[in-house]
């Protein structure tokens, strides 16, 4: 299996995560804004384990505190940089549900690209490794 398809794996289940514990969160009565920001660092955690094991395959110690950062850095720029990319996009598209797929698919892809890259590497003989395609 390839890099690629355990990473959509994880990104499903992050995404179920994510709105599942929303839509809990706010049937049990919680403000909605902190019910997003809850679920977001819960889906984050998440995430960030279920790649590194799941889809990077990265089982040893070394490194976690240093992808951990990153990982965790890229996931605070995305929401900004989500809300950006959707704003120019529905400059030019005015259907915003088509405009917000679109937005959602090229971050994905930018997000994949970022986190096998930069995120979660590995050192080999002494040299940084990113993950495969």
């Amino acid at each position: 299996m390839s890099t690629l398809v355990r990473y959509l794996i994880v990104a499903v289940l992050a995404y179920v995560i994510d709105m599942g514990g929303y839509y809990c969160l706010i049937q049990a009565g919680m403000n909605p804004i902190v019910s997003n920001v809850v679920v977001k660092v819960i889906a984050a955690i998440c995430g960030f384990f279920m790649h590194r094991r799941f889809t990077y395959q990265i089982v040893e110690a070394d490194g976690k505190m240093g992808q951990a950062a990153k990982y965790f850095g890229t996931a605070l720029l995305y929401t900004p940089l989500s809300s950006l990319v959707l704003y120019l996009l529905m400059l030019v598209i005015p259907h915003p549900v088509t405009a917000k797929a679109i937005s959602d698919v090229l971050l994905f892809i930018v997000t994949f690209w970022i986190t096998s890259k930069f995120t979660f590497t590995r050192k080999k003989n002494g040299i940084s490794a990113g993950g495969d395609l």
